[in-house]
C-alpha cells in the first residue's frame, strides 16, 4: 500500500485514465473485428469494473487509510447509503464505457438508457443525500442528559477513530439507544440492494454477451417497473424509519 501513497491522488488518477484508455482500444479493435467469442465483450466490461474498483479501492486509502476506506463516512462507520450507491457506480458506469465504446467504433451512438434506469439512479442518489441530510440534522440535537460518552453526537453513534469502522455497521442502528441491536429497515435495505445489483448484472452479461454474438450495437438493459417499486420501496422504508425519532435507553 506504500504505492498508493507514493503515487497520490494526481498519480492515481493519470494511471486510471491510461488503464481505461487501453482498455477501450482493445474494446474498439475488438469491435472492428470480423468474429470473436460470445464472452469476448463480457470480459472487457469485467476488466472496466475491476479498474474502477481498484480506483475506489486507492482513493479509499488515500483518504481514511484503509481498503474500504470509501465506503467509511464521516462517523468513522461504513455506510450502508455509501455501499449502494458505490455499488451502483460501478456496475452502471462501468457498463455504460464499455458499450458506449464499444457502439462508437461501429459509429453508433451513444447506448440507450431508458426512463426507468434514470429512476435507478435518481432513487439511489436521492437516497443518500436525504440519508446523510438526516444525519446531519440528528447530530444537531442536544445530547440526552446525563449523557457524557465522548462518542455521542445528538444521538448518533459516532465511532471516535476510523479503525473501529466494521461491517456490522450496515445493519446495526445508527443512534445511541440502537447500535447494539440489529436495524431491521437497514437489513433489508442491504438484503434488497443486493438482490437488485445481482439481478441487474445478470441481465448486462447476457446484454454483453449477445451484443459480441451479434457484433451489433449495446444497449443498456431495460430495468421493468417491477424492479424499480422494489427499489423505491426499500428505500422509502429505510429513510422514513431512520427519520424517527428513537428512544433512549
Amino acid at each position: 500500500m506504500k504505492i498508493i501513497k507514493t503515487l497520490g491522488w494526481g498519480g492515481i488518477t493519470v494511471i486510471a485514465f491510461l488503464l481505461l484508455a487501453i482498455n477501450g482500444y482493445f474494446i474498439a479493435h475488438e469491435a472492428r473485428l470480423p468474429a470473436g467469442t460470445h464472452t469476448i465483450l463480457a470480459r472487457y466490461w469485467l476488466a472496466t469494473f475491476a479498474i474502477l474498483l481498484l480506483v475506489c479501492l486507492a482513493a479509499g486509502y488515500l483518504a481514511n487509510d484503509r481498503k474500504l476506506g470509501i465506503l467509511i463516512d464521516g462517523r468513522n462507520r461504513i455506510s450502508l447509503s455509501r455501499v449502494q450507491w458505490v455499488l451502483w457506480f460501478l456496475v452502471l458506469f462501468s457498463a455504460y464505457f464499455t458499450g458506449g465504446v464499444w457502439d462508437m467504433a461501429f459509429g453508433n451512438d451513444l447506448p440507450t438508457i431508458e426512463p426507468n434506469l434514470f429512476g435507478l439512479i435518481g432513487i439511489s442518489s436521492g437516497s443518500a443525500i436525504v440519508s446523510s441530510l438526516i444525519v446531519e440534522t440528528k447530530k444537531k440535537e442536544p445530547n440526552p442528559k446525563g449523557a457524557g460518552d465522548k462518542t455521542l453526537l445528538g444521538r448518533i453513534d459516532v465511532n471516535e477513530k476510523v479503525d473501529e469502522a466494521a461491517f456490522a455497521d450496515l445493519y446495526l442502528g445508527e443512534e445511541d439507544a440502537t447500535r447494539t441491536s440489529v436495524d431491521v429497515s437497514r437489513l433489508q435495505k442491504l438484503i434488497t440492494t443486493f438482490l437488485l445489483v445481482i439481478v441487474y448484472l445478470n441481465m448486462l452479461w447476457s446484454a454483453f454477451t449477445g451484443a459480441s454474438h451479434t457484433y451489433d450495437a449495446f444497449d443498456m438493459p431495460v430495468v421493468g417497473t417491477n424492479f424499480l417499486v422494489l427499489l423505491g420501496a426499500s428505500h422509502a422504508a429505510y429513510l422514513a424509519y431512520k427519520a424517527t425519532p428513537k428512544a433512549v435507553p
